[in-house]
């Protein structure tokens, strides 16, 4: 075809094949945050710049270069979400959900695009999917816990393999302030050797330095005093009790240094969950928390905490690691064919006794022999043949491998199906 319109660097079509997984990570996680009572919100997808501004940072490379920003037509400075907390926040600050006379505690999920205007590359698109929950009101290690509990189901739901915990204590905004001093301190006379962008974080946000790819920088980095040993007494007292409640649940867990999160509005407990197999990108879900923040945008104090995981690298993980999911489709072949009205009777009343199951009427104009063969495509295994020349309860369902087929009744379906697949 000439003169076809491909997609936009960075934007990918999800097909037939891939949605299979995003429907089934969809589901779990729905069923997860239900069985904690978490609530869903829905925010849009255009927002104010302003709201990233303030809330992730002017120093941040996601404000500074992968923003998605521009003037709409009414002059007002607006942008693509980068991510989804800062519009959660505010949300719940717009609708007085976290504070009206009192703080008033929320458990909330979203899940939805996002947009960066980064460089493509597996498991990183310009468009990716965010699934994030926020606690507003909690400032107890149990809530803590209770987030980090409920992604490890998650994960060993979906058999998910070679998957570490990575934990932090960020202290407060002065700890902050003063580790940038003593990495400045520390590193000033070997950064100047480095490219410019390293040089201009170092300026700019030195603690990004210490999750830098940059192998050189990474080994710079690793001989820094620990940022736990630099923290104020509560926060390091608070991060010893959120260490024992992992040991006493049996969670696995790795204190990392490098662990700052990229955004200016942690303090305290940072996490990620690394999966080496995908390489650079290797953070599948990671969160903190932010006790700041709805100050910064709201002016007044809420304790906050929250994660985000992105379902791409999830989806990379599952492909990597053979997924079975469980989408069986029974394909629906007419053997008397003529495009008889009959077939869909038949075949509607089958849809109707057993809801459980996903159909697919194939093409009764064409031949028999082609609907089977098409059929095949669908379900090697089996189809359900109809004889639309009456309409009778007695189906039939066809065994490719051996080329058999068996007649049962229609209200007996659900149990020969599920016996062939024990």
């Amino acid at each position: 075809m000439g003169n076809k319109i491909n997609s936009i660097k960075g934007f990918q079509d999800i097909l037939p094949k891939d949605a299979i997984f995003y429907r089934d990570i969809e589901k779990m996680l729905l069923s997860l945050t239900n069985s904690f009572g978490i609530k869903e919100v829905r925010t849009p997808i255009l927002e104010r710049s302003e709201l990233f501004n303030r809330s992730i940072g002017d120093s941040t490379d996601i404000v500074n270069k992968e923003m998605y920003a521009f003037e709409d037509k009414n002059g007002d400075n607006i942008c693509l979400r980068p991510e989804g907390t800062a519009g959660i926040l505010r949300s719940m600050i717009q609708h007085n959900m976290i504070y009206d006379r009192g703080i008033k505690k929320q458990k909330i999920w979203y899940y939805g695009p996002m947009f960066r205007h980064e460089n493509p590359q597996k498991g990183r698109y310009r468009q990716f999917t965010q699934f994030g929950i926020e606690y507003f009101g909690y400032d107890d290690t149990n809530s803590e816990i209770e987030l980090i509990l409920m992604m490890s189901t998650f994960f060993k739901s979906l058999n998910l393999k070679n998957i570490k915990l990575h934990i932090n204590s960020l202290g407060s905004l002065a700890d902050r302030n003063n580790y940038k001093e003593i990495i400045k301190s520390n590193i000033s006379d070997k950064i100047e050797s480095f490219e410019e962008p390293i040089k201009l974080t170092f300026n700019k946000n030195p603690l990004r330095l210490l999750d830098s790819k940059n192998e050189n920088i990474a080994k710079i980095c690793a001989e820094l005093p620990n940022l736990l040993e630099n923290i104020n007494s509560d926060s390091k007292n608070k991060f010893d009790d959120f260490v024992k409640k992992l040991e006493d649940l049996g969670i696995e867990y790795i204190i990392d240094n490098s662990i700052v999160r990229g955004l200016d509005y942690y303090n305290d407990l940072v996490f990620e969950w690394k999966a080496d197999q995908l390489g650079a990108q290797n953070a599948i879900c990671a969160g903190g928390r932010y006790d700041n923040l709805v100050n910064e945008l709201g002016d007044t104090s809420v304790p906050a905490i929250g994660l985000a995981m992105g379902v791409e690298r999830i989806i990379e993980l599952l492909k990597n690691e053979n997924y079975q999911n469980n989408h069986i489709i029974l394909p629906f072949v007419d053997e008397h064919g003529g495009n008889n009205v009959n077939f869909i009777k038949i075949t509607n009343k089958i849809r109707e006794k057993h809801k459980n199951f996903n159909f697919f009427n194939t093409d009764t104009s064409a031949s028999f022999k082609s609907q089977l063969k098409y059929a095949k495509k669908i379900n090697p295994d089996i189809a359900i043949l109809i004889d639309s020349s009456k309409l009778s309860d007695e189906i039939k369902i066809y065994y490719t491998s051996s080329n058999t087929d068996l007649k049962i009744d229609i209200k007996d379906l659900n149990k020969k199906i599920q016996d062939f697949y024990e």
